[in-house]
């Protein structure tokens, strides 16, 4: 009888070998995969958070700068829209948004500022701090926007409001 060698085909060895080396390609594809998934998504966080950000700056800068009058002391900012519009506030409230308070006759008002085109996600602004200097008839605001425990983004700018200011 004649013995059929076939020399066809591959050993056992063979077949561990590659199913192994495609099993750590695989892994290794995965893990990059998501490693990118992942900076993608901190990076539009980011960008978020600086347009957030740079709208808070902006929109507190406008406010600040036409206003009737703004008077800083240690724990905020009050300024006054108009001779009849007086004692405005902007504080942070719990969500990490920017409010401008108002309180009148013993009755409070809050409104939110609202930012064009922003959504805030979970992304909220975490310090809200301004700070006067008289000899400069200026006010430079400190905005801190955050992810969590995470400051993604800072920045500040300086006002000089076009009606003066004193600082307490």
């Amino acid at each position: 009888m004649k013995k059929l060698r076939n020399k066809k085909g591959f050993t056992l060895t063979e077949m561990l070998i590659s199913v192994l080396l495609l099993g750590f390609v695989s892994i290794m594809v995965t893990v990059m995969t998501s490693a990118i998934l992942s900076s993608t998504v901190t990076m539009r966080e980011v960008a978020q958070a600086e347009i957030l950000g740079s709208e808070a700056l902006d929109n507190l800068q406008g406010q600040l700068r036409v206003a009737h009058s703004v008077t800083i002391n240690s724990d905020n900012v009050t300024f006054d829209i108009d001779s009849a519009n007086k004692g405005y506030v902007f504080s942070v409230n719990d969500e990490g948004k920017i409010v401008m308070e108002h309180k009148e006759d013993g009755e409070e008002t809050k409104s939110e500022l609202l930012f064009a085109g922003t959504s805030y996600g979970n992304l909220r602004v975490s310090d809200l701090h301004f700070v006067g200097d008289d000899t400069k008839n200026a006010i430079e605001i400190f905005v801190a926007v955050s992810y969590g425990d995470k400051t993604l983004w800072s920045g500040s700018v300086t006002v000089k409001p076009l009606n003066g200011m004193k600082v307490m």
